[in-house]
């Protein structure tokens, strides 16, 4: 019957697969590569221009608030001379230089208005100054170029010891009620600068500058795209003073993240984010003044970050396509065009096969398949030839057997003979005769049976009976046998004539005839049941072997799996034997056969062998 192919076994597929393997495995590779190479450079790339970038936010940043800083610190200009602002606010306004009546307090008004115009002029951005003296409990408020003055119905408490950045809020009244004024109110955030009597710590009172949001917006547009990346400023605690998304300005939302920033003890650097619906690059640089502690953060989607490489990407799928549609037509027209031959050829063999031996092969190609098919034509002829030569050896042979049958004796006739001598005996009144006859002709048949390489051990023991039987009537009471046979080990299998060699052992190098005690030979069997094997010994108190001897042996024994036994006479020493049994009981059983030599006391000598029970023994 023809065996069918498989599918994916035809020379077409495999060239198929191939090709294909052999097309796109460089390509995917080189998308691979070239994708995390890209990546790789685009991060490099993006972690250094964004370094840059929050520097220089940073640098811009700090020029700006050193600015408004140092304008808060214009209170303290001209201490000492009357009628600046911090003389003013030293002599509450109430000393010889301004007496107290209602045109001073109007002229002291009006100069208080002109020192915070000036500051209030002297940045744009700024959306309110704000005075608050604490003798008196009042604010001035300077807005919209109109100065507004109330008195506070408590003590303001003090913001803090020291100049800081209130970060972003709504801009508001200080406390002052029914202000009218057409400015509107926007984000700012506020410095807050105390003014002390110098050089104690009495509060003088406490200037607040509202600077418009929009100005730290203007100096960070450059720092991100609008979009696609999220930009923040933030103080230590969290507050956003600036954010890309205008919801969150003002507000205190303590992302995760941040932890991150205000945890990792550098002032500048980056990490890979992937929570809260972000998965990007985290870049950050702090700004450190006595007045104010401020983070630059900026988030770049890995999406965003790296669509050139994704760009890059879709391009070479495209291109890695086209060559994938090329190499596929080509591939169909390749194995087609070398396949179809060979498929012509398995037709003509599957004739062959049914018995037509003079199949024309109609192939005429100039490559290798035209040179296979003529070589099939040529092949096929010889065998044609061959054929026809086999079948006259064949006849020939046939009648050489037949003559060389008519002249052969039946090796049967023997053993028949021997048991028409026995019948003659009986009838003489020898009955000796006839049970030595009938051993041999036992040992004979058994012999000559070539049929069972394996036999139960009850056959092998009929065997070893019937040899012990003629030995026994040569040597008469000079030889002693026990059998000790386990019943239960007479149905073990084993290989046939296994125990003979060890009988015949002990005949050639252990038996010594003596008068005074008879050689004795134990034969033992029993069921080792713990390691699931049959055991056989066989011991005498004949000579035995020398020490050397007996460790020359052992020692061939264990090298026997590595080096089978040398065939030897009949004449060597002893030990080829019983090298050659374990060798049979390998071959036949399995490698764990095994077999123990040693000496017995006071003299003598004992083989044991070890035969692992085979599967038919286990039923």
């Amino acid at each position: 019957m023809m065996n069918t192919v498989k599918p994916f076994n035809t020379i077409r597929k495999k060239l198929m697969l191939l090709l294909l393997a052999a097309t796109i495995l460089p390509i995917a590779t080189s998308m691979v590569i070239s994708y995390n190479a890209t990546t790789k450079s685009i991060t490099e790339e993006a972690i250094a221009k964004n370094n840059r970038l929050l520097s220089l936010g940073k640098t811009n940043i700090m020029n700006y608030m050193n600015n408004i800083n140092q304008k808060s610190l214009a209170v303290y200009n001209a201490m000492n001379v009357p009628r600046s602002l911090y003389y003013i606010l030293e002599h509450s306004m109430e000393d010889e230089v301004f007496p107290n009546d209602i045109t001073d307090v109007i002229r002291n008004r009006n100069l208080l208005k002109d020192h915070l115009y000036n500051i209030y002029q002297s940045v744009s951005e700024f959306h309110k100054v704000r005075l608050y003296v604490v003798n008196q409990n009042a604010t001035y408020l300077l807005w919209n170029d109109d100065i507004k003055v109330g008195q506070n119905v408590n003590a303001v408490p003090m913001t803090a010891k020291k100049a800081n950045i209130e970060p972003t809020h709504k801009s508001h009244n200080y406390g002052l009620v029914d202000l009218k004024s057409s400015a509107s109110e926007e984000m700012v955030f506020t410095l807050h600068r105390p003014i002390f009597r110098a050089p104690s710590e009495e509060l003088l009172a406490e200037l607040s500058i509202d600077v418009k949001l929009q100005v730290l917006e203007d100096l960070n547009r450059q720092l991100y795209d609008s979009g696609p990346e999220n930009f923040y400023i933030m103080d230590a605690e969290g507050h956003i003073v600036l954010s890309s998304t205008p919801d969150e300005i003002g507000t205190a939302v303590q992302p995760s993240w941040l932890s991150m920033v205000l945890d990792s003890g550098s002032d500048n650097g980056h990490f890979d984010w992937e929570a809260e619906a972000f998965d990007g690059m985290i870049f950050y640089d702090r700004i450190k003044t006595p007045y104010m502690d401020w983070y630059l953060v900026k988030q770049t989607p890995y999406k965003h970050l790296f669509s050139a490489a994704d760009r890059i990407a879709r391009i070479n799928t495209a291109v890695g396509v086209a060559f994938l549609a090329v190499v596929v037509l080509a591939t169909l027209f390749i194995s087609i065009r070398f396949t179809k031959p060979l498929l012509r050829l398995i037709g003509y063999v599957n004739k062959i096969e049914t018995g037509n031996l003079n199949v024309s092969i109609d192939i005429h190609s100039n490559d290798e398949i035209g040179l296979l098919a003529r070589r099939f034509r040529s092949m096929m002829q010889t065998i044609n030839n061959l054929i026809l030569t086999e079948y006259r050896l064949e006849i020939a042979n046939k009648t050489n057997e037949l003559k060389a049958l008519q002249a052969q004796v039946n090796p049967h006739f023997l053993y028949n003979a021997l048991q028409s001598i026995g019948t003659v005996s009986l009838q003489h009144g020898d009955t000796k005769a006839y049970s030595l006859i009938t051993s041999l002709g036992k040992m004979m048949r058994y012999q000559m049976n070539a049929m069972d390489a394996m036999v139960e051990l009850s056959r092998e023991l009929d065997y070893v009976q019937a040899y012990l039987d003629l030995q026994k009537q040569r040597f008469d009471t000079a030889l002693h046998v026990q059998l000790r046979i386990e019943e239960q080990t007479r149905q073990v299998l084993v290989p046939k004539m296994i125990l003979q060699p060890l009988l015949e052992n002990f005949f050639k190098h252990g038996f010594a005839q003596s008068s005074k005690e008879p050689s004795e030979l134990i034969m033992i069997s029993r069921l080792d049941v713990a390691n699931h094997r049959l055991t056989i010994t066989v011991e005498d108190n004949g000579s035995g072997v020398s020490e050397e001897r007996l460790q020359e042996v052992l020692l061939r024994l264990e090298r026997l799996p590595q080096h089978a036994p040398e065939q030897h006479s009949d004449q060597e020493e002893s030990g080829i034997g019983l090298l050659n049994l374990l060798s049979r009981l390998r071959l036949h059983v399995n490698e764990s056969a095994a077999m123990e030599l040693r000496h017995v006391q006071p003299h003598g000598f004992s083989v044991t062998i070890h035969i692992p029970l085979t599967k038919e023994n286990e039923r």
